[in-house]
């Protein structure tokens, strides 16, 4: 299966007018146009699956920079992965792939803990800290063996 994915598509683009568009170039395996989970509107890019890779390849060649509904699309080649996710039909229709993928959030601690092992690991290996750790273990044996522990 090989696809292509749309950007900058108009707003009220529909599945069937991109069927319609890219039906002439061969088979079409799935044509998805990507929503807002919450309020169905377009976000402005898209899916065409096509079976055969020649199909795919002249669509590409006779539709880019081509016009629909007055607005310019920019089209280029889906990536393998999202070519497998939109083939599959598992009957509860298309969940919008890029939905969660908006904003990495990460929490505080998760921060935290990664400046943490990047300023270890950037100090651990710089040659001469292996002698400090050494030094510093050593000058802490012999100020706990000098300790006085009154009775």
């Amino acid at each position: 299966l090989f696809g292509h994915h749309m950007k900058d598509l108009h707003p009220n683009v529909t599945e069937n007018d991109l069927h319609a568009l890219f039906f002439p170039f061969g088979p079409i395996c799935t044509v998805k146009v990507c929503r807002d989970i919450r309020t169905k509107l377009s976000r402005g890019y898209g899916f065409v699956i096509f079976k055969c890779r020649h199909d795919a390849e002249n669509a590409l060649k006779a539709l880019k920079f081509s016009e629909l509904m007055g607005k310019p699309m920019n089209i280029m080649w889906a990536e393998d992965m999202t070519v497998k996710v939109l083939s599959r039909d598992d009957g509860r229709g298309f969940c919008d792939i890029y939905a969660y993928e908006t904003e990495p959030t990460e929490s505080r601690g998760r921060r935290l803990a990664n400046a943490m092992k990047s300023f270890f690991t950037t100090l651990l290996s710089s040659p001469g800290t292996w002698l400090g750790i050494g030094l510093f273990a050593l000058a802490v044996h012999r100020a706990h063996c000098n300790t006085v522990i009154p009775i």
